[in-house]
């Protein structure tokens, strides 16, 4: 599902340089950009909300409303770049877990934005799945492609456990932020929402430390760092 011409969205605006995203308006005058790296069809970005260092957005260039809807060879790049940031950042940062609402439609919740994008989190949330399992219908997956088997225009819930293993849930709706509050509460962690966050020094010191050592591990000709 694509959004329509004059809809707004903050990581359009963003990759455009506009100035009307929480990014610009945080750190406009410190950071140009907040990219580390793009591959052809995905941004890879710190997370505003920076509740634990090394957390990461993998963002679509194009509008999309969700990983679902966009297209085959998108959605295996997403998934490469998935298991190359885990593997060379987990030494620094510890397991990753990964998880996506597909909200495709505004009455599902979410956090807001309605673009495609998958959050990369450094925290084990070992309690995190088994409330999900209790709350909601769902299924296991074996890799993000058959994230194309939800019911095309239907919401979803995607996580991927610090083990690598991966479920499908079903949620009619979610509140805002939903599994950022589950992941962050189950470290502990009160502050999680995004939206009441202000300039993070976790967020720079993830910014040079994510550059640094994928700049030192770099063997793929395609992504492109900032």
């Amino acid at each position: 599902m694509r959004m329509h011409k004059d809809d707004y969205c903050e990581f359009c605006d963003e990759f455009s340089g506009g100035s009307r995203n929480a990014f610009a308006t945080l750190y406009g005058e410190k950071l140009a950009s907040r990219t580390l790296l793009e591959t052809d069809h995905v941004r890879v970005l710190p997370s505003l909300g920076h509740f634990v260092k090394g957390y990461l957005l993998l963002v679509t260039k194009v509008h999309f409303c969700a990983l679902a809807d966009i297209p085959y060879e998108a959605i295996r790049e997403v998934e490469d770049l998935k298991i190359s940031l885990a593997q060379r950042l987990q030494l620094q940062y510890g397991p990753y877990v990964f998880f996506e609402h597909g909200a495709r439609t505004v009455d599902s919740g979410g956090c807001g934005i309605y673009h495609a994008h998958l959050h990369a989190v450094p925290l084990k949330a070992c309690n995190v799945l088994p409330k999900l399992q209790d709350q909601f219908p769902h299924r296991p997956i074996e890799s993000m492609s058959d994230l194309k088997t939800a019911e095309p225009s239907k919401s979803y819930l995607y996580y991927e456990d610090s083990a690598g293993h991966s479920w499908l849930f079903f949620p009619k709706a979610l509140p805002s932020q939903y599994l950022r509050r589950l992941i962050a509460e189950s470290a502990g962690i009160s502050q999680w929402d995004w939206r009441r966050s202000g300039r993070e020094d976790a967020l720079l010191a993830t910014r040079t430390e994510v550059l640094s050592t994928l700049s030192a591990t770099h063997h793929d000709r395609r992504p492109r760092f900032s």
